[in-house]
């Protein structure tokens, strides 16, 4: 049976410690492509069609994206880099990277103990932005962990206010028993 899981070992750089000097390097491409950035798009706005537009015509996406994940490489253990760029990928409209990044920098966190990056609030965000690339599932099982990792009130109250969101754009059935449901069926 043929499988997409690779054996651990398998020359992929996650999990490498980098050298001072890939550090170093990694911070100045992610500050070339914050300038990039910062040139076009409003700190914290999210951005009019036409300035998307603008970014997007003027190969500013292509080479924030290079200068990004050249950081990424040198630098993986750095959880701050993908959350960024799927930060402005988010602003952009680009959802589906965007959740990528999210869930690769929460990975990178818990991979490194950096618990400022695996908490309740990252979850959700990877829960939202799995609402805005229209994966409903991703957004649940997201949402579960977030209740999972904290179980205060208002923790719960966003986790229910999520799932009514997503019941409400969905087929009106509770998403976490339509997932629930779907999965149970892998048993029979």
């Amino acid at each position: 049976m043929s499988t997409t899981r690779q054996p651990k070992g398998n020359g992929r750089e996650a999990g490498r410690k980098p050298s001072r000097d890939e550090i170093e390097q990694a911070t100045q491409l992610v500050d070339q492509a914050e300038q990039l950035i910062a040139e076009v798009l409003e700190p914290g706005q999210w951005p009019e069609a036409d300035t998307v537009g603008r970014f997007m015509s003027e190969g500013r996406l292509e080479r924030t994206l290079a200068l990004y994940l050249q950081a990424i490489r040198l630098d993986p253990l750095e959880p701050a880099y993908p959350w960024n760029l799927a930060s402005t990928l988010s602003r952009l409209g680009l959802n589906d990277l965007a959740f990528a990044l999210i869930a690769q920098a929460i990975h990178v966190g818990e991979q490194t103990g950096q618990e400022e990056w695996t908490g309740a609030g990252e979850h959700f965000a990877l829960a939202e932005t799995a609402l805005d690339a229209g994966h409903e599932d991703m957004a649940v099982v997201a949402i579960a962990r977030a209740t999972e990792i904290d179980s205060a009130s208002q923790v719960q109250a966003q986790a229910r206010r999520l799932l009514n969101e997503i019941g409400a754009s969905g087929s009106g059935k509770r998403p976490a028993v339509a997932l629930a449901t779907r999965l149970s069926r892998i048993d029979d």
